[in-house]
């Protein structure tokens, strides 16, 4: 029987990818005012590219986000422009909206209040610096709903190392076998969980959900949903409980 839940936060539970659609004409904007001869095709194309290899580096501890932030730009940005104060600075101011106008997925609340009804714990494990992280959960309103948040730079490790997922079942008080692992990485949640022996594995298939239907396969035993309002009927009921407000989440 179950008695945990965690969540993958950015695409799982909050439209991370949404609202930097939204944004990101104005992060273009900003910065042709500073590069007015920018291609703008080709620096979107570095810029994507550049994500993975500095956010290592930022979840690593070698950069600090300032740093991560900056040292990505000035990258994407070396074939047309340095990178002064003044542009940085810009880029800074209106890459705040990406954080301040995120908002949780529409059945994200729901999903979770229908789960510690059903006498589940809920938790978050989710990489990023602590800052960034608890700021975005508290403007989604995500903090205010669950048991635990478990973030990568206040926990020491980050998905899909197995210490990460050791440090937030010990805040749930939660064996592996009792928690269930629901997120949108296949690599960080999806075989990360696995690897870590939790009793169910959910993938919540957000891409596929906005184009034609993904034919990605799935470690045995992990169930494939596109919506969040999916996951309950698929957990069932954990052990009875009295279910108040959540208590306060944190490390």
């Amino acid at each position: 029987m179950l008695s945990c839940v965690i969540f993958d936060f950015d695409d799982t539970l909050a439209d991370s990818t949404g609202v930097h659609e939204r944004v990101w004409p104005t992060v273009v904007e900003t910065i042709l005012r500073h590069v007015p001869h920018l291609d703008e095709g080709a620096f979107l194309e570095r810029y994507d590219a550049l994500m993975e290899g500095h956010y290592e580096r930022l979840l690593a501890g070698e950069l600090d986000f300032l740093g991560f932030r900056r040292t990505r730009l000035e990258a994407a940005l070396e074939p047309w422009s340095a990178v002064d104060d003044a542009l940085f600075a810009a880029y800074l101011e209106v890459k705040a909206r990406v954080i301040d106008e995120l908002r949780a997925h529409g059945d994200a609340v729901t999903t979770i209040r229908r789960l510690r009804r059903s006498g589940l714990r809920v938790g978050v494990l989710t990489n990023g610096p602590s800052e960034l992280q608890r700021h975005k959960l508290a403007v989604t309103g995500i903090a205010a709903e669950v048991d635990v948040i478990g973030i990568s730079g206040e926990l020491g490790a980050h998905k899909p190392a197995g210490a990460a997922f050791a440090a937030v079942l010990e805040l749930m008080e939660c064996r592996p076998a009792e928690a269930a692992m629901v997120g949108d990485s296949l690599v960080n949640d999806v075989e990360g969980a696995c690897a870590h022996g939790f009793g169910r594995v959910v993938w919540v298939e957000r891409a596929a959900a906005r184009s034609a239907p993904a034919r990605t396969s799935l470690p045995a035993g992990v169930a494939r949903v596109r919506r969040l309002a999916e996951v309950p009927p698929l957990l069932g009921s954990g052990r009875p409980r009295s279910v108040g407000p959540p208590a306060a989440a944190g490390v």
